[in-house]
């Protein structure tokens, strides 16, 4: 502090100033975060206008080196050949580039592949991305469940296509989450410590996906797998689906708004109606043969990772509650 307290300096390390050619009258650019936090760059290299670029030799894994690179932040990815050769995994990496939003082919040789990341993160809102993503996964959950009713191999199938999408949304967050908690590019309002628990909603859009297209897997070789059940069970499991559906919204409107007493009351609903609801179906199929209960099983453990769904969301909200910091 200086003269009457109107002025703070903050010393620089020299070994990072000698690095950077920075001296007596040389400009610096500093950067406020969302939460409050100073970044400082010399003004020769801003890290807004930095690319993050990448090279990978070809290997025998990498697909997942492209996958690990895009993830980590990555804006150029290079791709080339061992030596000389041409390049033999080019068609496999542009089928990978059409599942990573935003990635895409600008250059191409007779040994090497460039990749290019086209968004600009900095203007974007992860919460768009994640609100996306958990809206198919919830609508794969509550089709799959009218393919059953339905005995609709078409949309069952449809819903398996559909979770490429969920897989595409789920990476592009992962990226930018990653970019927020270790580069410090300030592309939202999220605080870095808020960033896990995004991820970890993102993650369960893309089991309730998963599962989705697991079940869907089973109907489409079997579609005839409601013909045991009687028109009230398939009633009870149409409502539950709709009932699912509609907390599962609610769940992620509570984590958004981290809404802590909505998210303590959602549970209890969960725990009471979908339990209940659960076991009342569980209790119609117990009473049918044996193989037609290992079948309909897919079913329920398809309900059981829905509510368990719903109520992980909640306990995020509930583990943020700033009154339960005293």
């Amino acid at each position: 502090m200086t003269g009457a307290g109107d002025t703070r300096i903050i010393s620089l390390p020299k070994d990072w100033a000698e690095r950077h050619n920075l001296d007596k009258g040389t400009n610096v650019i500093i950067k406020e975060l969302s939460g409050g936090e100073l970044l400082i760059f010399p003004q020769d290299s801003p890290f807004d206008s930095q690319k993050h670029i990448s090279r990978i030799v070809e290997s025998d894994h990498v697909l997942r080196d492209i996958l690990a690179a895009y993830l980590l932040g990555n804006d150029i990815i290079t791709v080339v050949s061992k030596g000389q050769e041409p390049l033999s995994t080019k068609s496999a990496i542009k089928d990978l580039s059409r599942q990573l939003i935003g990635l895409e082919i600008l250059g191409e040789t007779h040994e090497s592949i460039e990749l290019h990341f086209l968004i600009g993160e900095e203007k974007e809102n992860p919460r768009k991305f994640v609100q996306r993503c958990f809206s198919i996964a919830n609508q794969m959950q509550n089709d799959v469940i009218t393919a059953f009713l339905n005995a609709d191999v078409v949309l069952a199938k449809e819903v398996i296509e559909r979770d490429v999408e969920v897989n595409r949304l789920y990476f592009l967050i992962v990226r930018m989450l990653k970019i927020m908690v270790n580069d410090k590019r300030d592309i939202s309002y999220l605080k870095s410590t808020a960033c896990l628990d995004w991820r970890m909603v993102a993650s369960y859009s893309e089991d309730l996906g998963d599962a989705s297209v697991e079940f869907a897997r089973i109907l489409a070789k079997n579609p005839k797998m409601n013909d045991s059940l009687s028109s009230v069970t398939l009633n009870k499991i149409k409502s539950l689906s709709e009932l699912t559906t509609k907390l599962l919204n609610q769940s992620l409107n509570c984590f958004f708004e981290q809404n802590v007493s909505a998210a303590e009351e959602l549970k209890r609903k969960i725990a009471v109606q979908l339990r209940e609801s659960h076991n009342a179906i569980q209790n119609d199929i117990s009473k049918l043969e044996k193989e037609v209960v290992w079948n309909l099983s897919y079913l329920l453990n398809l309900f059981k990772e829905l509510r368990e769904t719903a109520i992980d969301i909640g306990d995020l909200v509930i583990a943020n509650d700033t009154s339960l910091d005293s």
